[in-house]
């Protein structure tokens, strides 16, 4: 798509133009579908990570920028980042099921050494975070506790993009040093 046809079609989704909405679809999903499979090895829940991601699309496109990339970009992390919440989600599902599982067959009480080992671990892993600055433990909580996106951090706490893809990045650095220290 050239320059001035990703600036018309911006500018016809601004104004709510469905068409223009099929136009971006036809002219993206393919590339979103790849994306989203990449992610979840999954025809049926691409399609619909592709799905949420032009629905998304639609609801905000208000605030979509005219830029000569066009949409693209942003459509892309919106496709990756609903991929990423689906395989989540799917993680999760799984998980509690497999514990639910194990439970139902499970008779006899957890092995009390376990349960120390487990709990010394968790608290190391809380005065980690606790060193955090205040901004670094806010986007940590987000994206591993509450399983936000970026953008969804971003929205939530009012924050540019980059600014919260930073702090994740400079907690993750600093919490990964300290508790290899806590480890030595």
């Amino acid at each position: 798509m050239a320059p001035a046809d990703a600036t018309d079609l911006v500018t016809r989704l601004i104004s709510g133009d469905p068409t223009a909405l099929e136009d971006a679809y036809r002219e993206h999903a393919r590339r979103c579908n790849a994306i989203a499979y990449k992610i979840l090895r999954n025809d049926d829940q691409s399609r619909d990570v592709v799905q949420e991601a032009f629905l998304t699309l639609w609801r905000h496109r208000e605030g979509l920028v005219v830029r000569t990339a066009g949409i693209a970009p942003w459509l892309t992390v919106v496709t990756r980042n609903a991929a990423l919440a689906a395989l989540r989600s799917a993680g999760a599902r799984s998980r509690r099921e497999e514990r639910a599982h194990t439970s139902d067959m499970k008779t006899d009480a957890p092995d009390p050494a376990d349960l120390v080992s487990a709990s010394v671990d968790a608290s190391r892993v809380r005065r980690a975070i606790a060193s955090l600055s205040a901004e670094q433990q806010t986007v940590v909580e987000l994206a591993y506790f509450r399983f936000m996106t970026m953008s969804q951090i971003a929205e939530t706490t009012q924050t540019p993009l980059g600014t919260v893809k930073r702090r994740i990045q400079l907690a993750l650095r600093h919490l990964g040093r300290i508790l290899s220290e806590q480890r030595s």
